[in-house]
């Protein structure tokens, strides 16, 4: 067999290598083609997403999740994914969880369970878990207490779970008003009042944000599992260096072999639809001879306005979906990452909303039962039930006692039986609790009670023989609505508070009791003719409505 020349051999081998490098660019220009009409058609249907106070188009069928929602450091997450009896169940287990547990004192770690209500939202808040901490200031040492904080809310469809480990006692009403401001976003829906989206809820403007809102959205295409969309917004955040120079101090700090894999292939300044950033494209070349791309725009922000955060989009591409993994060969050629990449960052821009209301944000409504702890703030106006007291001991101002929203929840004073000496020598004993009193809403009357004026006609029980005159009661212990008028002289259809029809009766409002005989409304006499004042009360018959029912007059 006849050997092939030097020369031959080097012209073969040649012509062998040409052949190949023309088939692989024949073939990379095929996939280029290909993947490029597969991203043409991947974004031609496109859908928008609210992410905080933003808007950023994504293919239709991309796969998006938000994390690392945050508001004045109350993290809140949402989730569209449980059922409302998943939800109750959760809420249920978490609850018995909390009570169940001790703080570092030793004592029960739940401080206040409280009902939530928010539109159509139904859940609980739970205070727990409080932590002292010793500090050292300019006058000594001193102690700082904080307390987790804990709501659970479900709305129809989305759950809200809201936390923060650490808060001082005094901003836990803060954080039940940013719960207020929350409703609940339809699939899809973009909505039209100013305000932070954060997944499946808005936070409605204005709330107590404190400059501070934060919200990462992930998304990933179907049937590309290395490529990894990300956009996160963070206000707040302090002056730093920009995207483009944090990257040129990355570069200087890395070794030659690692420059050497990385190709810049755009590094500048860009806008974007009126938003001042920064871009930067890189293409690697891993140690797997695998080739990844990364594209990242940025907007430095303002840290005092909601309104510019730290904006941050990125696009990754050869990243392993094995947490760990080695980086994987790109699925989508350069060219068809640039069609993705502009497709999407040139859509990001901010959300059009109306001004906000200058209006103060709604309270949520305070059920009955809600308890609450002195030294907090009252949220209610109403009468409040002292947890303290009973058994003997008495409470200074009553066990019912009649607040007001927005004052402090007193420590009740106690007040035990006196021993005989202490009786002889005049004196009540009285002592504080160790632990702060529990106060439990049992009435909103926004108003109190005030005492009857002595004189007024009372009602005749029907009980004893004779008290009840011939024809004087038409009803028989029915059933009564609101509104409903009697008679005096008739018997009481309901027990509850009957407010007297005539406007110059000196009764008002009063409780009677079902089947007492109604009285007489009374009135001040008026003045005789020659002026001298008369000092006594006449009565004469009139009419009650009845207002509220009942079933004892303590229960006002």
């Amino acid at each position: 067999m006849k050997r092939l020349g030097g020369g031959r051999v080097r012209w073969v081998c040649g012509l062998t290598a040409l052949v190949l490098a023309l088939m692989s660019l024949i073939a990379s220009s095929v996939q280029a083609h290909y993947d490029k009409r597969k991203v043409a058609k991947m974004t031609e249907n496109m859908k928008t997403r609210c992410v905080g106070r933003f808007l950023i188009d994504l293919p239709a069928d991309a796969q998006v999740t938000m994390r690392y929602g945050a508001v004045g450091g109350f993290d809140i997450s949402t989730s569209n994914a449980d059922s409302g009896e998943e939800f109750a169940e959760r809420l249920r287990k978490r609850e018995l969880e909390i009570a169940g547990a001790v703080n570092e004192d030793g004592q029960p770690s739940m401080e206040a369970s409280k009902e939530l209500i928010v539109g159509t939202g139904r859940g609980k808040t739970f205070v727990h878990n409080r932590r002292r901490t010793k500090i050292l200031g300019d006058n000594g040492y001193f102690y700082s207490e904080n307390l987790q904080f804990l709501s659970m809310l479900r709305f129809p469809g989305v759950s809200v779970t809201g936390k923060i480990e650490w808060v001082a006692p005094g901003y836990i009403d803060g954080l039940t008003r940013i719960l207020s401001r929350i409703r609940p976003l339809a699939d899809g829906e973009i909505p039209r009042e100013s305000g932070f989206c954060l997944g499946h809820v808005i936070l409605q403007d204005p709330y107590e944000h404190d400059n501070v809102e934060s919200v990462v959205m992930f998304a990933g295409i179907p049937g590309h599992p290395d490529v990894n969309i990300a956009l996160s917004s963070m206000s707040g955040t302090g002056p730093a260096p920009g995207l483009l120079a944090r990257h040129a101090k990355a570069v200087d700090r890395a070794p030659v072999f690692m420059r050497l894999a990385f190709s810049h292939l755009r590094e500048h300044e860009r806008a974007v639809n009126g938003l001042p950033g920064e871009e930067l494209v890189l293409r690697a070349r891993e140690p797997n001879f695998t080739t990844g791309y990364s594209f990242q725009w940025e907007m430095a922000g303002n840290q005092d306005d909601v309104h510019a955060p730290r904006l941050k989009l990125e696009l990754e591409s050869g990243v392993n979906p094995v947490s760990g993994g080695k980086p994987v060969q790109s699925t989508l050629t350069e060219e068809a990452m640039f069609e993705l990449w502009e497709s999407i960052v040139t859509s990001i821009r901010p959300r059009p909303a109306a001004p906000a209301a200058n209006t103060k944000p709604d309270r949520p409504a305070v059920a009955l039962g809600t308890s609450v702890l002195a030294g907090e703030t009252c949220p209610q106006t109403g009468w409040w039930h002292c947890g303290d007291g009973g058994n003997g001991i008495a409470v200074l101002g009553g066990q019912r006692q009649f607040l007001k929203q927005g004052q402090t929840m007193p420590q009740a004073l106690l007040l035990p039986e006196p021993t005989m000496w202490q009786r002889l020598r005049g004196v009540q004993p009285s002592y504080e609790s160790a632990n702060a009193t529990l106060w439990a809403l049992v009435d909103k009357r926004n108003s109190e009670r005030k005492t009857q004026p002595p004189g007024l006609e009372q009602a005749l029980g029907v009980s004893e023989p004779g008290n009840m005159p011939a024809g004087a009661a038409p009803f028989d212990h029915v059933d009564m609505a609101i509104g409903s008028v009697a008679k005096t002289g008739w018997k009481c259809p309901a027990s509850g508070w009957w407010r007297c029809e005539d406007s110059q009766a000196l009764d008002g409002t009063r409780w009677f009791a079902a089947g007492a005989l109604l009285p007489a409304a009374t009135f001040q006499a008026l003045p005789r003719r020659n002026g001298v004042a008369h000092t006594g009360l006449i009565r004469r018959r009139s009419a009650w409505q009845l207002v509220r029912t009942a079933d004892s007059a303590s229960a006002s």
